[in-house]
């Protein structure tokens, strides 16, 4: 049995607005409520749900990118845990973990040609020698990740959005991580560019057992590079399970409600009779709930949602719902 690279254990993460005046403070969001999940060596997870369940949140407190924010939970990288340390501590465990954004414009320096910009961490961390032997690991990069070397001295401008999201990437193995953070690396591109960087991301996996944690809103996507998925739902995670079980057989309400709501290639394919339908909104994230935060949309709710937590199942399938709990 291999040791999990990456362990999060039930990661809070809460936000308090500022206080105005003389009133009573406002609640704190609860971006983040309880995570816990592994992630195996050269594996992906994929974290799934609607916009603003938490799911980018949880990536930048795994890196110990939340600032001020209040956090509970241990997060182990590596075996060791890293939640509690300092910015000075943390440095020598950067290199281990680094991140693909969702912007690929954004995320690069316009004033630093695309070698300067995949040199640097280089520089940073003072790995791959001498500068000779960085440049020529900022060329092998390129080439890795299929952008012409001969475009070294070209800025971000000049490339198209996938390339650029290519440059990203090279520059996030420029120090040989251990995990990879992509979050929502692909939504801003277009649907035959994403397809590419999904492939090169997963050959990229093949030849240096990357792992990664994947997350989007597109369940597609998904599916096609995750080995594990987990389903988030206002800052908690309410299904746990192998990418292929999850897809075949998912058991939360929830989960059934977004493979449901996902697009169908077939025209001619009837799925009007299996779409779940959800009532209401999203709940507030500034509200603590007695019970399921779910149960006011839930189309299965039993009378006791509303009062009893559900807890994440121990079993290799997991889940969060009390229709599966003994009474």
């Amino acid at each position: 049995m291999t040791t999990a690279l990456l362990q999060v254990r039930d990661l809070k993460v809460h936000f308090r607005p500022p206080r105005r005046g003389f009133g009573r403070p406002a609640p704190a969001i609860r971006a983040v409520d309880g995570v816990s999940f592994d992630v195996e060596p050269g594996q992906t997870l994929g974290l799934v749900g609607e916009s603003g369940c938490g799911k980018s949140t949880t990536a930048r407190a795994i890196l110990n990118l939340t600032g001020a924010a209040y956090r509970e939970g241990e997060v182990y990288l590596d075996g060791e845990r890293i939640d509690e340390l300092g910015e000075a501590a943390m440095w020598k465990h950067r290199a281990k973990v680094q991140m693909v954004f969702q912007d690929p414009f954004a995320s690069l320096n316009p004033r630093m040609t695309v070698g300067k910009i995949i040199r640097e961490p280089m520089r940073n961390f003072s790995v791959h020698g001498s500068s000779e032997d960085q440049r020529l690991e900022v060329i092998r990069l390129m080439e890795l990740v299929g952008i012409n070397p001969r475009y070294i001295n070209r800025y971000p401008h000049e490339f198209s959005g996938g390339q650029r999201q290519r440059i990203g990437i090279a520059r996030a193995l420029a120090v040989n991580p251990k995990l990879i953070v992509c979050d929502e690396a692909v939504s801003a591109l277009d649907v035959s560019i994403q397809a590419q960087v999904i492939n090169l991301l997963m050959d990229l996996q093949q030849k240096l057992g990357v792992a990664y944690v994947f997350i989007s809103h597109d369940l597609a996507v998904v599916r096609h590079i995750a080995h594990r998925v987990g389903v988030m739902y206002l800052g908690r995670i309410v299904e746990l399970a192998d990418s292929n079980e999850l897809y075949k057989s998912p058991r939360h309400p929830y989960t059934r409600a977004l493979l449901s709501a996902a697009p169908v290639p077939d025209p001619d394919q009837n799925v009007s009779q299996n779409r779940v339908k959800l009532e209401g909104e999203v709940p507030s994230p500034d509200i603590e709930y007695a019970g399921c935060p779910f149960a006011e949309r839930c189309p299965d709710v039993l009378s006791h949602c509303r009062t009893t937590p559900p807890q994440l199942s121990e079993e290799e399938h997991r889940v969060a719902c009390l229709l599966y709990e003994e009474p």
